[in-house]
């Protein structure tokens, strides 16, 4: 974090109006900035996966057993389909 306070002071010294506007918007989202830099996560997989059950949801159509909608959503979340069902050619 001092890194970036010390850029945002000098872009703020430099006197250009546009480097001082990307400044200012750094100072207000340093903390998530910074967050970022130690823990490079984001909900980009969260999103997709309520994405996957939103779909599951819509092609069910009024499924009622909450069992099945279980293995569904688990079975979208893989990235391979098991092997006992689906064997290798050879």
């Amino acid at each position: 974090m001092p890194a970036l306070a010390t850029w945002c002071d000098l872009a703020q010294v430099s006197g250009l109006p546009s480097l001082r506007r990307f400044a200012k918007t750094l100072q207000q989202h340093s903390v998530g900035i910074c967050n970022y830099t130690r823990f490079p996560i984001t909900t980009a997989r969260v999103e997709a996966g309520n994405v996957a059950i939103g779909m599951i949801r819509k092609r069910a159509r009024g499924l009622i057993d909450q069992g099945y909608f279980k293995l569904k959503i688990r079975q979208s979340a893989t990235s391979e389909p098991p092997l006992a069902l689906f064997p290798t050619a050879r």
